[in-house]
């Protein structure tokens, strides 16, 4: 387990320190440095940094949704928090996080939270579709970022099909569960088999029409205030990105934080902002600069207090 998180750490920095070769490369980073010293860092600082707490408020009050409904959104601010603040350290390492926290506040077993971050994702993927479907109805995009919107069509087909087979067939699925471990010794095929049946009661939420609904308008207005944070990212530097443009980022940067990542997203960002920017006339100083705004109004902030509550996200109680 080391080891595959230091080769996963080693391929991130790998993939980022590749990322910010391509993103500067014919860019001088004198001249992004100039764009933001110019920087407007009053009142579009402060519209990223709102889209920054909305986002979290967001996702915490959706995810509220998934878990059951049964409890307010505050106490789930924190480890929504730190687990934000461990992506962005070790990518999709702080799902694991959430769910430790839940099992150890409440009692919730790992494998029901951790599918419910599983359908979690599926409303992302939607969420992130429909905002590009409204960019692409509305500006000219370059066939990289076609391409990148056809890939999270695919992922986003997948994973819901595994959700609705789960919801759909959950008999099949403890069929399969079955087979698959019966080489085992026994205390492990009823340690598996209980995992898999308290990952299934985790989905149950999702079998209401009207839950599914408000977990998607959530996972809308999640990703809205992303939106947000771009357009402010680009008021900072001096460009007016527009609705259409700010979705098509929030395109990208899903896209990138699929792939591994380096510590804060480094390079990812940068290429996000630039392939979907660039062809809409964005000059590549302006598209860097508003990368380099987001990781520091947008990323860092929710690092670093993501990181402050890891340590009580975890305590027992």
């Amino acid at each position: 387990m080391r080891w595959s998180r230091v080769i996963a750490g080693l391929v991130g920095l790998a993939v980022g320190a590749a990322f910010l070769a391509i993103a500067f490369r014919g860019t001088p980073p004198a001249a992004v440095w100039d764009v933001l010293r110019s920087g407007h860092w009053g009142l579009p600082a402060a519209v990223v940094l709102l889209g920054t707490a909305l986002f979290v408020y967001a996702k915490a009050a959706r995810w509220r949704l998934l878990l059951g409904g049964g409890s307010a959104v505050a106490p789930l601010l924190s480890p929504v928090l730190a687990g934000l603040a461990l992506n962005a350290c070790v990518p999709h390492s702080g799902e694991f996080v959430r769910a430790f926290s839940l099992q150890r506040r409440s009692g919730r077993a790992a494998s029901a939270v951790l599918s419910s971050i599983l359908a979690e994702r599926v409303f992302d993927l939607f969420g992130v579709l429909i905002l590009g479907s409204v960019a692409l109805g509305a500006v000219q995009v370059s066939p990289a970022l076609s391409a990148a919107f056809r890939l999270l069509g695919v992922v986003a087909a997948g994973l819901a099909a595994l959700v609705l087979a789960s919801l759909a067939a959950p008999k099949l699925v403890r069929r399969v569960a079955g087979a698959g471990v019966t080489p085992l010794p026994l205390r492990a095929r009823e340690f598996l088999l209980r995992e898999v049946e308290q990952a299934l009661e985790g989905l149950a939420p999702v079998r209401s029409l009207t839950t599914s609904a408000r977990v998607l308008a959530w996972s809308l207005a999640q990703w809205l205030a992303v939106a947000l944070c771009v357009y402010g990212c680009g008021e900072v530097v001096g460009f007016d990105a527009g609705a259409a443009a700010a979705f098509l980022v929030v395109v990208g940067i899903v896209v990138a934080f699929l792939l591994p990542n380096a510590p804060g997203y480094a390079g990812s960002v940068q290429v996000a902002f630039l392939v979907t920017l660039r062809p809409l006339g964005i000059a590549e100083p302006l598209a860097l600069g508003a990368s380099i705004v987001y990781q520091l109004l947008m990323v860092l902030p929710v690092v670093v207090a993501g990181l402050a509550l890891l340590r009580p996200s975890l305590a027992r109680r």
